[in-house]
């Protein structure tokens, strides 16, 4: 292949890769030098992401290098691997191919084939991005999918701001998505200026997996009515991001001026939210501090979902809400019907048989509200079990949390 330098791209080609550039350096604040791992399938997404920036690689003193995880699941999988190596290779790109056991971690762990596949993938790129060095994990993630996030987040319960949808930067799992605003389709326009071709995945199509159906018939009908819907879901994510910085500046200002306390006990490591904390707090401050709490037990006081390898504090973090209703009003769908009384426990379970995912998010943002409503009314030792695992109780006029207690490893004979 004729090395794709910005110069020698058509000029259609060459103001997208300019457009993502100015992406990188405003909204992801990239520093020149850096270096990254793609995530590269062989798809459209993720060659176009190799080849944009492959060009802007001079421009931003960028260093590159792929990854390709074969998940196994398909028959084509080995040649997806090895047609996205194929191409990085081309591109001058060192690039290397993974395999992955997903249909084992969805046995053990209980998980659908689709999840499992995406944590491995995740901690596959994690590890590669740490053997060689790697700043960061850049991800081909685009416009299409952002709108696509944000209607799963509403689905699985999502508050305010995570419902804007999934973060362009994210420093504590060091991913990167600088594609997010591009349309996909003028991705493809790029690669076929540029005479690539790519690998079409069957499974995107199968509508069987909650994404597709999404992608192929909710999404469809959205934009036959508002044909701007995936600008208008960019503008909604630019103003989440806006107001999650917000909160997380009032968080941190309310902890340095009265930081809450951590401790570990022989019952696990716990987060204790003193009164003088929590008082002064408008509502909506004091569930962003439950949920920063649980990220922090969890492993990272900033960590999505996702990022934490044990499964158990995965889930406890997974669909949490930044922001639960934080009008005060009352949670739906409580089977006691009303808030626990001093000493008794308090657990949600979703109203319908529906999977974890589309179910945790929505019982988390009703227990913490509960939580909090505890809290206003005085109702002391109240425990309130989130599901992963964490729980919280009213103590003292404040709440602590405390970990999932770890399983026990089995004795050496």
């Amino acid at each position: 292949m004729t090395p794709l330098t910005l110069q020698s791209l058509p000029p259609v080609a060459a103001r997208l890769c300019l457009e993502v550039e100015r992406f990188c350096r405003g909204v992801l604040a990239l520093p020149r030098g850096v270096s990254l791992v793609l995530g590269l399938s062989g798809g459209a997404d993720s060659t176009a992401l190799a080849v944009v920036l492959h060009a802007l690689a001079p421009r931003l003193d960028l260093r590159l290098h792929g990854l390709s995880v074969d998940h196994g699941l398909r028959p084509e999988a080995e040649a997806d691997a090895a047609q996205a190596r194929y191409m990085a290779h081309s591109l001058g790109l060192p690039c290397r191919i993974r395999q992955a056991d997903v249909r084992g971690l969805a046995a053990r762990e209980g998980r659908g084939l689709e999840d499992a596949a995406r944590r491995l993938r995740y901690a596959l790129l994690e590890e590669e991005r740490q053997a060689c060095g790697a700043d960061f994990i850049a991800l081909g993630h685009h416009a299409g999918d952002l709108s696509e996030d944000v209607l799963l987040r509403l689905l699985r319960g999502a508050g305010w701001p995570a419902l804007g949808g999934m973060p362009a930067r994210d420093d504590a799992r060091r991913l990167l998505r600088p594609l997010l605003h591009t349309d996909p389709a003028a991705l493809r326009q790029l690669l076929r200026l540029c005479g690539l071709t790519w690998r079409e995945d069957a499974s995107n199509h199968d509508t069987r997996f909650l994404r597709n159906r999404l992608r192929h018939t909710v999404l469809p009908l959205l934009r036959a009515e508002n044909p701007s819907l995936d600008r208008s879901l960019g503008s909604l994510w630019q103003l989440a991001q806006q107001d999650a910085d917000y909160w997380r500046q009032q968080t941190d200002a309310a902890l340095a001026n009265c930081p809450w306390q951590e401790s570990s006990a022989a019952a696990g490591r716990q987060v204790y939210l003193p009164p003088a904390l929590l008082q002064p707090l408008h509502p909506a401050a004091r569930l962003r501090l439950y949920l920063r709490a649980v990220r922090r037990l969890c492993g990272s006081a900033d960590a999505a979902p996702d990022a934490t390898p044990d499964g158990r504090a995965a889930g406890a973090l997974a669909g949490l809400t930044d922001d639960a209703k934080a009008d005060g009003s009352a949670p739906a769908h409580l089977h006691s019907g009303a808030l626990p009384t001093m000493g008794q426990t308090f657990a949600l379970t979703p109203p319908h048989p529906r999977t974890a995912a589309q179910t945790d998010g929505q019982a988390r943002a009703r227990t913490l509200l509960a939580l909090d409503a505890a809290l206003i009314q005085g109702r002391g030792q109240s425990l309130f079990q989130l599901p992963g695992g964490v729980s919280a109780r009213i103590v003292k006029g404040g709440v602590r949390f405390c970990a999932p207690t770890p399983p026990e490893k089995p004795r050496q004979r």
